[in-house]
């Protein structure tokens, strides 16, 4: 039987695996002007928090990575291939944390206050300030590609383990009750 992540770890994964994708696509909706503007506004100010929510599950979920440790990779598993996989892994870690730190501070910047949900108003970090407006949209918006990038090469590799019968997937999957 193949090692497998526990299954709060896979439902994390999963979560916010699906919440990231749904970000990129309502960022680029956002970025390029694809809807008219009301539309807009509001699925920027969803973007904002379902981010900001995923942060926070990201937060959970490097603190739950470092106290159980993953189930090792196959032995089939290459060392060039674990360490790129250990690199992929963190980058997604770095960039998932960053990228809602980037929007708050780029939104903030604009003079625009953040809020969760319409529920509450996050401290103000930033005050209008037009050069860290431009900064911080400049970092979430190439964070964005980067995660873009990843994702592909994520997946990708996924594909290609699978196709070499290394049974990756099977890791991040819940098991099937008989």
């Amino acid at each position: 039987m193949e090692p497998r992540y526990r299954p709060f770890a896979q439902a994390l994964h999963w979560l916010i695996a699906i919440s990231v994708i749904g970000l990129i696509i309502a960022g680029l909706i956002v970025h390029y002007n694809w809807i008219p503007k009301p539309g807009r506004i509001t699925l920027a100010l969803l973007h904002i928090s379902v981010g900001l929510t995923i942060l926070v599950l990201m937060l959970v979920r490097l603190g739950y990575r470092l106290v159980r440790t993953p189930p090792r990779l196959p032995e089939t598993i290459a060392p060039h291939e674990r360490l790129l996989a250990a690199a992929g892994h963190w980058s997604f870690y770095a960039l998932i944390v960053a990228m809602p730190i980037f929007g708050v501070l780029f939104f903030e910047a604009a003079g625009r206050p953040v809020k969760w949900f319409g529920l509450f108003s996050l401290p103000q970090f930033v005050g209008k300030n037009r050069a860290i407006h431009h900064d911080f949209a400049f970092l979430h918006f190439w964070g964005g590609i980067a995660l873009i990038v990843l994702l592909v090469v994520h997946v990708g590799a996924v594909i290609a383990h699978e196709r070499r019968g290394q049974r990756i997937l099977i890791r991040m999957m819940p098991r099937r009750s008989h």
